[in-house]
């Protein structure tokens, strides 16, 4: 490990990435863990029904190993996560990972759409908030604007009334129509849910864009490369390549926003995603489900992260030396 952070540019800060996902997933662990057991209600008695008696709950506690103090409780799960076992879901009759694993799927292809789109309304905003021309720019900076301080959950509310009840353009809810398959009717049921979550990080992209193409367009280095006689197209890519690694790291951060959001959007769209899993897990008080959704969007977040910061080094040699040094 040693050799390979020494001789690897990126060597050091995956050693650093891969040792803060660790620790940033057992504080997960601990707050999700005693925080759901802070929420008042039993989980036997939604199990067996307020109609059992006070034995029934003492036994089915048991079976649920609830009647243990809470740090064993809590060594017992992580005990479980070291063995690659997230634990049985009672409310749901099987195994913590397969019920977490079908709404992950969902999860994952509704945030990949999400960031599409928001990468192209990050590229749009940007380039007109940085044109020359001063009512293009104050047009983008007020839709920036609008996109940052709209609710994503009231913008998905105005999308599903709007464009799927009233017009019935796209699907109001779902991944996929059961009497329809392949890959169109699945963009048409994700659009509007990853519209409204790919707004405000779309904005937030087009704010750093256009903030580094604004510098960059001023900058020494563009008048030096247009004085040699670089034509156009070449000064894009000059300037799109120092513009950018920001973005790559806006975007990154940005996910976690997506997936908070996704705890509200999926719910209004009925996507069998990890926000609606786990919403419906908190009511049900099923602590195992709850636990593993929660931990692996935590991963995720963790994981995009380091993607980012990998990806904005290979795009950007001066962050590989510095890095090395």
């Amino acid at each position: 490990m040693e050799h390979f952070i020494r001789l690897h540019p990126f060597g050091w800060t995956f050693a650093k990435r891969l040792i803060s996902t660790v620790l940033m997933a057992f504080v997960v662990m601990f707050v999700v863990f005693f925080t759901i057991r802070m929420i008042p209600g039993d989980p036997a008695v939604n199990l067996l029904g307020a109609d059992s008696t006070p034995q029934q709950r003492e036994e089915m506690r048991a079976i649920l190993g609830l009647d243990k103090p809470l740090l064993v409780q809590f060594g017992v799960w992580l005990s479980q996560l070291a063995h690659g076992d997230l634990g049985y879901s009672y409310a749901y009759g099987r195994d913590a990972i397969r019920v977490v694993l079908p709404a992950l799927q969902n999860t994952l292809m509704l945030g990949a759409f999400a960031s599409l789109l928001a990468i192209v309304i990050a590229v749009i905003l940007g380039n007109f908030g940085a044109s020359e021309r001063k009512g293009v720019r104050q047009a983008a900076g007020w839709i920036e604007a609008f996109f940052l301080s709209a609710p994503q959950y009231a913008i998905a509310l105005v999308l599903l009334i709007v464009l799927a009840v009233q017009f019935q353009i796209f699907p109001s809810g779902g991944v996929h129509q059961s009497d329809v398959t392949g890959f169109p009717d699945l963009v048409a049921h994700l659009f509007l849910p990853a519209l409204a979550l790919s707004l405000a990080p779309g904005a937030q992209m087009a704010r750093s864009l256009k903030t580094s193409l604004t510098e960059i367009r001023g900058s020494d280095l563009i008048s030096s490369l247009e004085a040699r006689g670089l034509g156009r197209g070449a000064l894009l890519v000059h300037s799109y390549r120092n513009a950018i690694p920001p973005m790559i790291t806006v975007l990154a951060i940005q996910v976690g926003s997506m997936l908070g959001g996704a705890l509200f959007v999926e719910n209004i769209f009925s996507i069998p995603g990890l926000g609606q899993l786990i919403v419906q897990s908190v009511g049900l008080r099923d602590f195992q489900t709850v636990q593993s959704g929660a931990l692996v969007v935590a991963l995720i977040y963790v994981v995009v992260l380091m993607l980012g910061d990998m990806a904005t080094m290979w795009i950007d040699p001066r962050l590989r030396r510095s890095s090395h040094v």
